[in-house]
């Protein structure tokens, strides 16, 4: 993008979407957690596109540490119930991740595990093939 263009939002809540990926096509988790992602990423998204750098920047240290610590509780939780444990905040914590990156990479959005998610428009955008 040149100095001189005005940086336009994909409206006021941005934009995420599930990709297609075959690697993920069996993986049920990563699917649901992909649709859940697209539902409320956008929604943090909106929430936080007028917070300042040292928000944002304590929201993703936030979310590092509870993702890198509960990633694995999160990720088998089925399993981890029954030995007693509790939610993890994981989801919560993905959330703010994706909406807190997306912000903060205007010139490409997020893509992670079949997931994109975006507040600016740019090029390449899987938004810009939907149509």
């Amino acid at each position: 993008m040149a100095d001189d263009e005005v940086r336009k939002p994909h409206g006021l809540m941005g934009y995420a979407t599930c990709l297609h990926d075959p690697r993920w096509d069996d993986n049920e988790f990563v699917q649901n957690v992909g649709h859940a992602l697209a539902g409320l990423v956008p929604l943090r998204m909106s929430e936080l596109s007028s917070a300042g750098e040292a928000e944002l920047m304590a929201l993703a240290q936030g979310a590092a540490k509870t993702i890198t610590e509960k990633g694995d509780v999160f990720q088998f939780q089925a399993d981890q119930r029954r030995k007693g444990w509790k939610p993890s905040g994981v989801l919560s914590a993905l959330v703010n991740a994706y909406a807190v990156l997306a912000l903060n990479s205007p010139d490409e959005g997020v893509t992670f595990f079949a997931f994109h998610c975006c507040f600016w428009e740019h090029e390449g955008c899987p938004k810009n093939n939907d149509r």
